[in-house]
């Protein structure tokens, strides 16, 4: 499944019944799902996020068993993301 920033326009509600909705369908279905988006909730059910930053594969994160842990590796991902291109990524530190 293609879901191209499908929270966006939802409420907080309507947006995690949706990220519920598509964790069950991935676990219960072993369904595939690729998903742009550029909210760290919605990114937080998910098991890996690739960062892209100018059309380049910038850094990568896999999720663990905690999804609170995951959150905070996703903004702590995005504050390194909006510096330099020429910065070393927090992954391969």
């Amino acid at each position: 499944m293609l879901a191209d920033e499908l929270t966006g326009n939802l409420d907080s509600k309507a947006a995690k019944d949706v990220m519920e909705s598509l964790r069950r369908m991935n676990e219960e279905r072993d369904a595939t799902i690729l998903m742009v988006t550029h909210d760290p909730f919605a990114a937080s059910y998910c098991r890996r996020i690739l960062f892209i930053k100018d059309g380049r594969l910038f850094s990568e994160i896999r999720r663990g068993t905690n999804r609170q842990a995951f959150f905070q590796q996703i903004l702590d991902s995005l504050s390194v993301l909006g510096g330099n291109f020429d910065e070393v990524p927090a992954s391969r530190i």
